[in-house]
């Protein structure tokens, strides 16, 4: 399971004005000796040894990286992931095992058909608008290399939720019921292979001709992922047996 995937390989700094924060105060910027601020320049290709998540509302956070030179000799320091190509999109950051004596509705808990499954390692995965998500580790590196190889060609993945835990499932399932806006579909709780760890929801942006979901029709099902609801062109899940069999039929749906 690679769950620091961000490291290891190499990042630009895509931003003319990347600041450099200082150590222990990454809300403040590192002043030079002239007074100015410290910047790492537009174009240099670093890697990154350690990333720090601050929250930034209910779910949103702001990722800073620790930069340093490709062959490690020189150390830039800390600047926003947003400076960075990619801003680190679907770069995993750290595991979270479960807790001991874990509760069977607490965060690391599995269920699927009403049962509980037993308690799962999650992996934090930098998703869209600004928030980590969670993915199980059993499906943690079928995703990386899906996202890995659209990242060859072009293409951005993006998760927009991936496991749910049971408070999470049962509060998107009363919002539902109760009509609130915003709400879309959701299982009942114990019942969401949001719960079990297959389900992803991808940012297509509605499907048709959106690059990201093009992409996964041509490509999905070659690492095990395929679409299983007619009505959500951004729900994906990793059904390995059934996704070689779709491909076979030339599709990348469950119903094909």
């Amino acid at each position: 399971m690679n769950s620091e995937s961000y490291k290891g390989r190499p990042f630009l700094v895509a931003d003319p004005d990347a600041r450099i924060r200082k150590d222990g105060a990454l809300h403040e910027y590192a002043i030079a000796p002239d007074g100015g601020f410290n910047r790492i320049p537009e174009g240099t290709s670093v890697r990154i040894d350690a990333v720090e998540v601050v929250p930034a509302g209910a779910k949103a956070v702001v990722l800073y990286v620790h930069a340093l030179s490709r062959d490690g000799a020189t150390t830039f320091g800390w600047t926003v992931a947003a400076n960075i190509e990619g801003r680190l999109l679907s770069e995993t950051i750290g595991a979270i095992p479960p807790p001991p004596r874990a509760s069977r509705f607490g965060p690391n808990a599995a269920w699927a058909k009403d049962e509980y499954l037993g308690q799962v390692t999650l992996v934090r995965v930098v998703g869209t608008d600004k928030e980590i998500e969670h993915i199980s580790e059993a499906t943690c590196d079928k995703f990386l290399a899906m996202a890995e190889a659209a990242r060859a060609d072009g293409v951005e993945i993006g998760v927009n939720s991936g496991f749910r835990s049971y408070p999470e499932q049962k509060f998107l399932f009363e919002g539902r019921q109760k009509g609130l806006p915003g709400f879309a579909p959701a299982n009942r709780p114990g019942n969401s292979n949001h719960q079990n760890g297959i389900a992803f929801d991808i940012d297509v942006n509605g499907g048709g001709n959106n690059p990201t979901y093009v992409w996964l029709e041509s490509n999905a099902t070659r690492f095990g992922f395929l679409r299983t609801v007619r009505s959500e062109p951004w729900h994906w899940e990793y059904l390995p047996e059934q996704a070689a069999a779709a491909r076979g039929r030339n599709c990348c749906t469950s119903w094909e």
